[in-house]
């Protein structure tokens, strides 16, 4: 891996537009769902909150490929210690806050299923499985509590919680240490392309078992766009962006193809987009950009964008159970449902997004933080524990 001070900004712990980015994803969900909730005639860009979600996964797919690089030199890839080290530290970043909200939504669960209903009831079109309401099984919890719940068609999309995407990036998590053994072994290109082409041989050997999934939460259906985020960090750190967009676009080219859905094209956009607000001076056109990526940089790291980005995970696992029941109990009022589309969007979403945020804000201040510092604990007395008996493995 080529770092050092020839790399500059690049090779910094922390890009701080990226948390502004983060907090935009969030707001799209956000606004998406509400425009859902609300009967709003459906939108391009606006409706396709599944996008949002994949720049999710996208980042995602980067930070962890940017960190693992960076931390090398301490924490060697096939060092044992690395893997549980790596594991830990994702785990205390995303569970705290999971489990917190995951037993509000399962003990509020029938109570928003009824105004979900209600909203149904208006718009038809809009409804979901009560499954997704009312299970307070046993399994259902043992699943979620576990993570492997993205694993199971019948308890993937089995919460008000939006959380399979939790169960998908916990899965992509548990492959990771994995995925960039590969990488070492073989290169991020060559391994990226074998990895994706394993997907989607298995996405195609059990398709029937694929298709029951409502939302894709298994990591096989949405590998690409992690390994999309791999191949951006990598090829940033390495000089190497020309190739890795080139390797990107032509395996979006080809899910379009299969997919030949209307996201498809936005989803290129987003990607393209992502590629050149990391841009390090070696894109086709990066001259003629490079004011505007500036001047978005600075924009997506101001004060406004931090604190999107800090509450974005609060925000994202959150709004469903508060916007669902204030949807709902406007449908209770006949002046509501006379405004258009539009307008009934604004209402809703002034009502829900002040306090989702201040939720958001507080429970970031309190269990996420909390998470990431008691995480922090367990991992020094870890390696605390196992530095007299063993030395890191050689790079």
């Amino acid at each position: 891996m080529k770092q050092g001070a020839a790399f500059s900004q690049k090779s910094a712990d922390h890009l701080p537009w990226l948390d502004g980015l983060r907090g935009l994803a969030a707001l799209w969900v956000l606004m998406s769902h509400t425009q859902i909730l609300t009967g709003m005639r459906p939108l391009p860009v606006l409706s396709w909150g599944e996008l949002a979600v994949d720049l999710f996964m996208l980042l995602s797919g980067f930070l962890m490929a940017h960190h693992y690089v960076l931390r090398q030199e301490k924490e060697p890839w096939e060092a044992k210690s690395t893997f549980a080290t790596f594991w830990l530290r994702r785990f205390f970043r995303i569970a705290p806050l999971y489990y917190v909200l995951l037993f509000v939504a399962l003990a509020l669960g029938p109570w928003v299923g009824d105004w979900r209903d209600a909203i149904a009831q208006q718009w038809p079109e809009t409804a979901t499985s009560p499954a997704r309401y009312d299970d307070q099984s046993l399994v259902n919890i043992l699943m979620h509590v576990s993570f492997l719940f993205g694993a199971f068609p019948e308890y993937a999309f089995r919460t008000p919680l939006p959380d399979w995407s939790i169960g998908l990036e916990m899965s992509f998590y548990f492959a990771f240490p994995f995925l960039m053994l590969l990488v070492l072994r073989m290169g991020p290109i060559k391994a990226g392309v074998l990895a994706i082409l394993a997907a989607g041989a298995s996405l195609w050997l059990f398709r029937d078992f694929f298709q029951q999934f409502a939302m894709p939460s298994f990591l096989p259906l949405k590998l690409y766009l992690f390994f999309i985020g791999i191949w951006l960090a990598i090829g940033r750190l390495q000089g190497g962006m020309r190739l890795a967009l080139a390797a990107s676009v032509l395996v979006l080219v080809c899910v379009g193809l299969i997919e030949r859905t209307d996201q498809a094209l936005g989803r290129m956009l987003v990607v393209i987009g992502m590629f050149y607000l990391m841009d390090d001076g070696t894109l086709p056109g990066s001259r003629l950009v490079h004011g505007v990526i500036e001047k978005l940089r600075a924009l997506l790291s101001n004060r406004v964008s931090r604190f999107l980005g800090d509450t974005s995970y609060g925000v994202y696992l959150l709004h469903l159970l508060l916007l669902i029941p204030v949807a709902g109990m406007l449908t209770q009022y006949s002046a509501y449902l006379f405004l258009n589309g539009v307008a009934r969007m604004l209402v809703c979403l002034l009502l829900v997004a002040p306090v989702v945020y201040l939720a958001a804000w507080m429970l970031y201040r309190t269990v996420e933080s909390g998470g990431i510092r008691l995480g922090k604990r367990v991992i020094q007395l870890m390696v605390g524990r196992k530095r007299p008996l063993c030395r890191p493995a050689e790079t």
